[in-house]
């Protein structure tokens, strides 16, 4: 099928390139719709695939591209609505069907810290969910909030500590930068 699309724009990029040499005329009534519909074909059918492969492995590692679990919009409802307790419990209960998952560790760290203030809960759930060997880009988000935990309860060696022992882990330069800026900073 991408043969037939790459022929298509083949054909109509050189009517639009025959176009010009016919003048004013030629280039009105076959230059600009036909390179229009060359450049559509190729933008849509090869080009924006090909950049958008390009980009998500650049910005999203595979965790990330790995959508959250079908029940997250009803449970950000109830977060919406202020029924915390049940969104825990319910977080809680994915969290058992699939231990480490990232989209619910971050949503229950969210309720933790922004919604309900239970910092307790919030570094119990962080520290657990740190203990992993692999590291990635998605876990520098994680540690920054159990960092704005630490300086809310001002335990400040203990969010000095926790960023000296993250700028040791295999993440990206950019997120190590950010890392080091933040340690900087305290």
């Amino acid at each position: 099928m991408n043969g037939f699309y790459l022929l298509l724009a083949l054909l109509t990029g050189g009517i639009a390139l025959f176009g010009m040499a016919l003048g004013v005329l030629g280039v009105l009534f076959m230059t600009v719709p036909f390179g229009i519909i060359c450049g559509s074909i190729l933008g849509i059918k090869f080009i924006g695939p090909w950049a958008s492969a390009g980009l998500v492995g650049q910005i999203y590692s595979s965790k990330s591209a790995r959508p959250p679990p079908p029940e997250f919009p009803v449970i950000r409802v109830k977060i919406l609505n202020e029924q915390y307790a049940e969104a825990i419990s319910d977080l809680k209960a994915l969290l058992e069907k699939d231990p480490g998952n990232y989209h619910v560790i971050l949503l229950l760290v969210e309720i933790f810290v922004d919604k309900t203030d239970d910092h307790e809960n919030a570094i119990g759930l962080i520290s657990a969910y740190l203990k992993k060997d692999d590291r990635c880009i998605e876990d520098v988000p994680i540690v920054m909030k159990l960092v704005d935990v630490y300086l809310e309860l001002e335990a400040i060696d203990k969010a000095r500590d926790l960023l000296k022992k993250e700028l040791g882990k295999k993440y990206p330069k950019r997120e190590l930068e950010h890392l080091r800026s933040r340690l900087d900073g305290i």
